[in-house]
């Protein structure tokens, strides 16, 4: 009974920290499509690439989610984490020697 209460508390945590890398934002009613982060309108039913976002327009308004994956199972007192924002991806290397790649044995989306 408590591994069955374990694997449903991880998986409740699990779901939260997935849904917490989107957001929506509804529209108001005399709007004719979707705003993306700069401003531009998006017809409904589309979806782009805004930075490191993926998104979608519906009639009920705009959705966003992270393409990002962080790194957080690694060594943190012997790495470090680096954000390359052209490819929207960490990397994760060691403090002393930057060249040197560090394992990960886990990501958060």
């Amino acid at each position: 009974m408590n591994t069955m209460l374990r694997v449903l508390l991880a998986l409740a945590i699990f779901v939260t920290l997935c849904d917490a890398q989107c957001s929506f934002l509804p529209l108001d009613n005399k709007s004719h499509g979707c705003k993306d982060f700069n401003g531009k309108i998006h017809d409904f039913n589309s979806k782009w690439k805004d930075g490191c976002h993926k998104c979608s327009c519906t009639s009920k308004g705009t959705n966003c989610c992270s393409m990002i994956k962080t790194p957080v199972g690694y060594n943190q007192i012997k790495c470090q984490k680096i954000f390359h924002k052209e490819s929207c991806s960490y990397h994760v290397v060691e403090k002393a020697n930057p060249s040197k790649a560090c394992e990960v044995k886990a990501y958060m989306k």
